[in-house]
Parts: structure tokens; sequence; C-alpha cells
């Protein structure tokens, strides 16, 4: 149970870390984001992605 709530915190601190970041400094949320979606696609493609591979 008490991770449960722990895991819960940290959900909530993340959020509202971010949200305060993106008042204060928009710049460093588009970077994260973008890492993240490159980091997305490079680990699962999507299906247009794996078609563009198979027609080259």
């Amino acid at each position: 149970m008490g991770l449960v709530g722990l895991a819960f915190l940290g959900v909530v601190v993340g959020a509202a870390g971010s949200e305060f970041l993106r008042l204060k400094r928009p710049d460093i949320i588009e970077k994260v984001e973008d890492a993240a979606k490159r980091f997305a696609d490079s680990v699962c493609p999507s299906k247009s992605d794996d078609e563009k591979i198979k027609e080259k």
C-alpha cells in the first residue's frame, strides 16, 4: 500500500513540476518532448515507418 502511495505522489509531483517548467521555461519542455518522441520512435517504429523501410 505504501508503494502505491509513493507512486501516486511521484506522479503528482512530476505533473506539477512539468507544469511549472512549462510556464517558466517552455524551451526545456519542448526539448524533453522531442527527445521522448525520438526515443519512442527508435524503440517501436510506427507502421508507416515499417512500410517506408520495406519500400526501399
